[in-house]
């Protein structure tokens, strides 16, 4: 019985995973260069939308002044 006991205390435990040191900075730059992808991406999009607008504002004031 004891056996079977110390089996199933050793199951709940939680697993360690080790990692290099290395692994941990890879993993961390990682991240970071995610992080930095994301905000350059949402810069990009609200200045193209900010262009687009511009351009439909700059066609309209063409029409206008073509007529």
């Amino acid at each position: 019985m004891q056996v079977l006991e110390s089996n199933t205390e050793s199951s709940r435990a939680p697993a360690i995973l080790i990692e290099s040191p290395s692994a941990g900075r890879e993993a961390v730059r990682m991240r970071a260069l995610r992080r930095k992808a994301r905000r350059i991406s949402a810069y990009a999009r609200f200045h193209v939308e900010a262009l687009n607008t511009l351009a439909v504002e700059v066609e309209a004031d063409l029409a206008a002044l073509r007529h």
